[in-house]
């Protein structure tokens, strides 16, 4: 199948059990597999999934689940390309953590499910590391994939800047990514304060800032005219059939007590240097500071203008804005001599270790992070394609609702078109229907246009009235 012949089409080409005893069962040859869901998500460390598994050839006699099995897993998806789409994990091998819902189905069949992860994952669970870390971030996270969890995938790490030293207190490999993740710059932009991201999709391991993947450049357009339309296919305009969204669902991602809570609208940074004694306050509101950071519609909006998916406009009636109200306080205690981390020093008593500077990036980490979780998001249904992974950029244009219609007549959504990042996406591989879908969550966390208007201060109405007397309060005694 080195050409696309019908969407949806897939072929597993290996599907093999390893036992904790060494034996290996062919799921493919006894006829066993029913279903294969494969998980994608950027904010998780590691592909997972399950197999759905019809099972008269009495597997789990042969050697019973415990958790020390092994999955080799090798799908085959069409492309309208001469390069073969493959999901490969024959050499770098699955591995069963789990049994669920086993069921007996008449007299000799079971049915029952097994979960899977990728190695390094179970590597990380019993590995704990606690020693002194030297080097840069990307440096550290290279050695903790490929000393500490023997990871022999792709990585894909963008480098960063400043020389750091972490004492590492007995923890495992993941969380010291994950502690670098919040404090890494980025050595190839002057960008301090787009936050880095740690996560597995099919290509392999990724270790880099949210700009950088906001920079990339479109993998894929979907597009739908009508929810639910799907275009029929008889062997014509592939190409535009598996750019159509078969069902779409938008999200309500923004939340205005979660974004107030944790400061994604403004909020105060005390900076406290044990070194010389100092303390410092820094104050952040995302209005003022949207420009300073990188965004989705940095790099992809039509209008060459970026805007925040939150409104400037007046809150309250006193004319304050949502940024206005410092809502979050953070402490953050530092050891700094000038320039040169004080806490760190060397044998002949330098420090020539960058210090932490949470002022240059905790306020707007934080904030960009939340904007990235609650911002504009939308789950598709599409036809199964391997191309598009988490993590990738693909456009979208969906229809505009005419319930909802302006005088300005528009054809597709105003707010839920353009560039969108992959946060998560599901393969189903169905073997009952023989077709390929996927599931996607697609999320922007800015606009071409502004949301400002006029102000909607919260409406007042009459004064207070203190309740206080046992009548009023208890009428039945």
């Amino acid at each position: 199948m080195s050409l696309l012949q019908a969407v949806g089409d897939f072929e597993i080409q290996t599907a093999k059990v390893i036992t904790s005893a060494g034996i290996e069962v062919d799921l493919l040859k006894n006829n066993m597999v029913a279903h294969i869901v494969l998980y994608e998500d950027t904010t998780m460390s590691s592909l997972s999934g399950e197999i759905l598994l019809s099972d008269s050839f009495a597997f789990t006699n042969v050697g019973p689940i415990i958790g020390q099995e092994y999955l080799k897993l090798k799908i085959k998806t069409p492309s309208i390309t001469d390069k073969e789409n493959t999901i490969d994990f024959i050499d770098n091998v699955f591995v069963v953590n789990s049994l669920q819902n086993r069921t007996t189905v008449g007299n000799s069949v079971q049915t029952y499910i097994l979960n899977f992860t990728t190695s390094e994952l179970v590597k990380n669970q019993r590995t704990k590391v606690s020693r002194s870390l030297k080097g840069s971030y990307s440096d550290i996270v290279k050695e903790m994939l490929e000393d500490e969890l023997d990871c022999r995938k792709n990585i894909y790490i963008e480098p960063t800047a400043g020389s750091k030293r972490i004492i590492a207190p007995n923890a495992r490999p993941f969380d010291i990514i994950r502690m670098a993740s919040r404090e890494a710059v980025s050595k190839l932009v002057n960008d301090k304060v787009s936050s880095y991201i740690f996560y597995e999709n099919i290509e392999g391991y990724h270790f880099r800032s949210v700009g950088s993947l906001y920079a990339q450049g479109s993998v894929q357009s979907y597009t739908s005219f009508i929810k639910g339309a799907n275009i029929s296919n008889g062997g014509v305009d592939i190409e535009r059939e598996l750019g159509n969204v078969l069902d779409f669902e938008i999200i309500s991602g923004s939340n205005s007590l979660v974004n107030y809570t944790t400061g994604v609208f403004g909020s105060d940074l005390i900076v406290h240097n044990i070194f010389n004694k100092s303390i410092k306050k820094h104050s952040y509101g995302i209005f003022e500071n949207f420009d300073k950071e990188q965004h989705i519609a940095s790099y992809h909006s039509k209008s060459g203008k970026q805007f925040p998916i939150y409104s400037h406009s007046v809150v309250e009636d006193n004319g304050k804005t949502a940024q206005d109200f410092r809502s979050k306080i953070y402490v953050a205690p530092i050891s700094q001599n000038g320039v040169a981390d004080a806490q760190h020093n060397t044998s002949n008593d330098t420090t020539p270790f960058t210090p932490s500077d949470p002022q240059n990036w905790l306020q707007f980490r934080t904030s960009q992070r939340v904007q990235l979780e609650q911002g504009f998001m939308v789950n598709i249904l599409t036809h199964g394609n391997t191309v598009v992974k988490a993590g990738n950029i693909v456009k979208l244009d969906l229809p505009y609702d005419a319930a909802f219609k302006t005088e300005k007549n528009e054809q597709n959504d105003r707010f839920f078109n353009g560039a969108f990042l992959v946060k998560r996406l599901r393969h189903d591989f169905d073997f009952g229907e023989k077709k390929h879908k996927t599931h996607m969550t697609l999320v922007k966390d800015s606009l071409d246009e502004t949301l400002d208007g006029s102000g909607n201060p919260e409406p007042k109405s009459g004064s207070a009235k203190i309740i206080d007397s046992r009548e009023e309060l208890y009428p039945r005694l």
